[in-house]
C-alpha cells in the first residue's frame, strides 16, 4: 500500500466518515481464533528455488517445508496446496494449473521468489509475491496493480541482525494471508442495511454530493464485483409492523433488563440520562439482532431512530449501545448505513479478529491531531478479553434537549488507553480506493495531557 501524507489524507476524507481501529501488540492469537468462520479458505502456492544456494554455506535456511508449516499453524482457516519447483514440480505443468484455479475455486496464490513465468500472476485472484532478502530482485512490481497483487518479504537465511525484523517480515506474510481468508469469508455475507433514505448507502458528509439517478445500482454492483457481498434494504415501515419489535418496545423484558444492567454495572459512572433509557437501548440491540435472523444477514447498519410507527419525542432510540455489544460477540452491525464503513470494519474484523469505531473525522492542526469522535466505540477494542473503560451518557442528538429525561438517547463514551497505535482506513468501493491514515492515542487523564476534561464529557 502506498504510503500517503496527512494533507492528501484531509484532502480526500474531510467531511467523510471514517473508519477507526485500536490496535496493541501481543494481542493477535486471541482475536485471531475469533476472526475465522465459516467455509476454509483455499491457498496455492508456488516455491520457486532462491539465492543464495545451500552449497555456497554452511548456514542453513529456513525450509520450504517449515515456511508452508508456519502458515498452516498461524493462518487458521486456511487450507494450503504447494508446488515446490526445487522438488520435481514442473513449471509448465504449475502455470497450467494457476491458469484453472478459478473454475477448481481457489481464493488466493502465493508465489515464493521471483516469478519466472507472468502468468502466474494473472489467475485473477489476489496473489502475494514474497521477494527473498538477498535474492535477486526480479520482481514484477508493474504488473501488481492490474494482476491483484501485492509484495512480501522473507528472511530465511535469518540475515537481519535483529531477529524481529526477520519476524515482522513473517507476521506481515500472515496478516496477508489472512486477508484472503476475509475475501473468502465477504462472499457468503449479507448486510442488512436499514434507512428511509433513497439511497442503499448513505451519502451525506460524503464527497459525492449529487449522485447518479443509478446510483444504487452501481454501488450495489461495485460491492458483488469486489467482494461478493449480497445487500438488503429495509426501512422504517419494514421494522415497526414486526409484532416481536412492538411486544418488545411496549412490554417488559426480562432479558433486555440483564443487559442494561450489566452495561451499567461495568460502566465507570451514568451521567445525564436514565436507566430506562438504557434499558430500550437493550431493546433496541435485541430488536436489531432479531431484524438480522429475520432476514438472515450477518452484518448490519441501522440508520432509522424509531422501533414503532409514529413515535413521540420521547421514543427517540439510536443503536450506540447495541453497535458495541455486538461487537463482543464479533458481529459487525453499526449506526447508520454507510457501506464503505460497514465494508471496511467486516474486513478487519474477519481478517484479525479486531472491532472497529465508526467516526467523524476532524483535525485539530495546533495540537497536530486527528479527532475520531461518535456515540459508539467498541469496548473491546483489541478482540481479547481485555476492555475499556466508559461512560454512559444522553446522546448528542437527542430530540429531548434536557438531560435525564425520557427520548435523550444513549451514548457511550469510550475512555481508550493513551500511546496505543491506531490506523484510520476506509475502503471506496465505486473508486477502488483505500484512504489510510494512521497514529498513537494521545493521553485523556492522567500523564501530559492536550485537552481538558471537559472537552472529553461533551463529545
Amino acid at each position: 500500500m502506498s504510503e500517503i501524507t496527512r494533507r492528501t489524507f484531509v484532502q480526500v476524507s474531510s467531511a467523510a466518515v471514517g473508519a477507526c481501529a485500536v490496535a496493541a501488540p501481543g494481542a493477535a492469537a486471541a482475536s485471531d481464533r475469533n476472526a475465522h468462520r465459516g467455509e476454509r479458505a483455499k491457498v496455492f502456492m508456488v516455491m520457486f528455488g532462491t539465492a543464495p544456494s545451500q552449497d555456497d554455506t554452511d548456514l542453513r535456511p529456513m525450509t520450504y517445508a517449515e515456511i508452508v508449516q508456519r502458515l498452516q499453524r498461524d493462518c487458521d482457516g486456511v487450507d494450503f496446496t504447494v508446488r515446490d519447483l526445487t522438488a520435481g514440480a514442473k513449471l509448465d505443468a504449475v502455470v497450467s494449473e494457476v491458469k484453472d484455479l478459478k473454475r477448481q475455486q481457489f481464493d488466493g496464490v502465493i508465489i515464493y521468489g521471483s516469478p519466472r513465468e507472468y502468468d502466474l500472476l494473472r489467475s485473477g485472484l489476489p496473489t502475494i509475491n514474497v521477494a527473498v532478502l538477498n535474492d535477486f530482485m526480479n520482481i514484477p512490481f508493474p504488473l501488481y496493480r492490474s494482476n491483484r497483487t501485492i509484495g512480501a518479504m522473507l528472511d530465511p537465511w535469518r540475515f537481519c541482525a535483529d531477529a524481529n525484523v526477520s519476524e515482522k517480515m513473517f507476521l506481515d506474510l500472515i496478516a496477508k494471508v489472512k486477508l484472503i481468508r476475509a475475501l473468502k469469508r465477504m462472499k457468503s455475507e449479507h448486510i442488512l442495511t436499514v434507512t428511509d433514505s433513497r439511497h442503499v448507502n448513505v451519502i451525506y458528509g460524503d464527497v459525492l454530493k449529487n449522485p447518479p439517478p443509478d446510483y444504487n445500482d452501481q454501488i450495489l454492483g461495485a460491492i458483488d464485483q469486489a467482494f461478493g457481498t449480497r445487500v438488503t434494504k429495509i426501512g422504517t415501515k419494514d421494522v415497526v409492523e414486526e409484532p416481536y419489535i412492538r411486544d418488545l418496545w411496549n412490554n417488559e423484558s426480562r432479558e433486555a433488563n440483564e443487559i442494561a444492567r450489566r452495561w451499567i454495572r461495568n460502566a465507570e459512572r451514568m451521567i445525564n440520562t436514565t436507566e430506562s433509557e438504557v434499558v430500550r437501548s437493550a431493546k433496541v440491540y435485541l430488536a436489531m439482532k432479531w431484524l438480522m435472523e429475520r432476514h438472515n444477514a450477518t452484518a448490519m447498519a441501522y440508520h432509522i431512530r424509531t422501533l414503532i410507527p409514529n413515535p413521540r419525542r420521547e421514543d427517540y432510540i439510536v443503536p450506540c449501545p447495541a453497535t458495541a455489544e455486538f461487537q463482543l460477540h464479533n458481529v459487525v452491525a453499526k449506526c447508520q448505513s454507510h457501506l464503505n464503513i460497514l465494508l471496511s470494519e467486516m474486513m478487519l474484523q474477519y481478517a484479525y479478529g479486531r472491532p472497529s469505531m465508526m467516526g467523524d473525522f476532524s483535525v485539530d492542526t495546533y495540537n497536530n491531531t486527528s479527532c475520531v469522535q461518535h456515540c459508539e466505540g467498541p469496548w473491546n477494542a483489541w478482540g481479547d478479553d481485555r476492555r475499556v473503560p466508559y461512560k454512559i451518557r444522553d446522546h448528542r442528538e437527542r430530540p429531548v434537549r434536557k438531560h435525564s429525561l425520557p427520548g435523550v438517547g444513549v451514548g457511550w463514551c469510550n475512555l481508550y488507553p493513551p500511546n496505543e497505535p491506531v490506523t484510520m482506513w476506509q475502503l471506496d468501493v465505486l473508486s477502488k480506493e483505500v484512504l489510510v491514515h494512521t497514529g498513537r492515542t494521545v493521553p485523556m487523564y492522567k500523564g501530559r495531557v492536550k485537552y481538558r476534561d471537559h472537552f472529553y464529557d461533551m463529545m
